[in-house]
């Protein structure tokens, strides 16, 4: 299963609260509030990412709590370290991403 955004989460929640499926709409809604959350965040560590590549990093750490690991984050992290003059761990994080 894909990684749905937060919007296609809370139409799944408003279906399911619909239908009277009262547990399943409010997971769905948990899930949407941390994906929009992580949404916000990863926009913190790119605007953040040239000029405090450690706020990047816990940001990025903080979304990754939230829905886990993805491609982009690790791609953000992967360029935080790189600023950071950590080219070994910036490359394992490249990898991870693709």
């Amino acid at each position: 299963m894909t990684k749905k955004n937060a919007q296609d989460l809370l139409t799944l929640g408003d279906t399911f609260r619909q239908n009277g499926q009262l547990k399943n709409a409010a997971a769905c809604y948990v899930r949407c509030a941390d994906q929009w959350l992580a949404e916000k965040l990863f926009g913190q560590a790119k605007a953040c990412l040239s000029s405090d590549p450690v706020q990047a990093l816990n940001a990025l750490s903080k979304a990754e709590r939230l829905v886990g690991a993805t491609g982009e984050g690790r791609t953000l992290s992967a360029r935080a370290y790189q600023a950071l003059g950590q080219v070994e761990i910036a490359q394992r994080f490249l990898a991870a991403a693709s």
